[in-house]
């Protein structure tokens, strides 16, 4: 069952989390100062292997010291435990007739989470779609799309291995392991239990997507989100997003690295 959450906790929360994006930042910028390259690489480089994990991990700590608030821990907080769906009356028809179809009773861990990764796999291509055709209308708009920081340190052929893995964990591992916490499991349903299901949903949606802070992937992002929100309440268990989500961070993150050689071998494929 999806938890319900103090309005005051989640402020303080929230609050606690913009000052430490802002220490996060200050202290990757210093870094970047006394760091060999060029400027604007540099300091997007520096950024992302310092800045963002500092504020990821700094967001897993707010994240468990608001549960103590609550009395609660993480596996009760986002039911990251065996899925039961007659402890889940909220539980979508669909989620009820596949484990039906398959003759299961309950989700063991591994099941919920080859549940999310299926959903992953499955909502890749439409998120694809939706960022050509969001790169196709900033162009007929007369904008330039570029592409999230991230990518473009990821496309810089000078990246070491070390730090490409860095990246990875980064990408793969943390942001879901933090924002599905923080935007699925408490400001959605902090929002919907006021009262207010709908912009819950949008609101939380959109906040998730603006964070990326980029026009190009917000669309795309905006969606992803809505689907998140879905598995969500369709299992009651934050792994299920959270698999989804490193998923479709994993295809994006190996797609940014490889697409070029993976392009050049289809194309050799195709012209022998």
């Amino acid at each position: 069952m999806i938890q319900s959450w103090k309005l005051e906790a989640v402020a303080r929360l929230i609050l606690g989390l913009i000052a430490t994006y802002c220490f996060g930042m200050l202290l990757a910028g210093l870094v970047a100062q006394f760091a060999p390259g060029p400027t604007q690489a540099r300091g997007d480089l520096w950024q992302i292997a310092i800045g963002i994990p500092f504020i990821q991990i700094s967001a897993l700590a707010w994240i468990s010291f608001f549960l103590r608030q609550h009395d609660v821990g993480w596996a009760e907080a986002f039911g990251l435990k065996t899925f039961n769906p007659a402890a889940a009356p909220s539980t979508r028809s669909w989620t009820r007739w596949t484990m039906k179809l398959f003759g299961l009773k309950t989700f063991k861990p591994a099941g919920v989470l080859a549940c999310g990764l299926l959903a992953g796999a499955l909502f890749l291509p439409a998120a694809w779609a939706l960022g050509w055709v969001s790169q196709n209308a900033m162009e007929l708009a007369g904008l330039r799309p570029e592409e999230q920081a991230a990518v473009q340190v990821l496309q810089d052929p000078s990246l070491t291995t070390a730090a490409k893995v860095v990246l990875g964990v980064i990408t793969i591992i943390l942001a879901p392991a933090v924002e599905e916490p923080l935007f699925r499991g408490i400001i959605y349903p902090a929002i919907k239990q006021r009262g207010y299901p709908r912009l819950a949903l949008w609101a939380s949606s959109a906040i998730f997507a603006a964070m990326h802070v980029n026009v190009l992937t917000f669309v795309p992002l905006l969606f992803f989100a809505i689907v998140l929100v879905y598995l969500y309440e369709s299992f009651q268990n934050l792994l299920v997003p959270m698999a989804a989500h490193a998923l479709f961070n994993a295809a994006n993150f190996f797609i940014v690295l490889f697409g070029d050689q993976i392009s050049q071998r289809l194309h050799l494929t195709w012209t022998n």
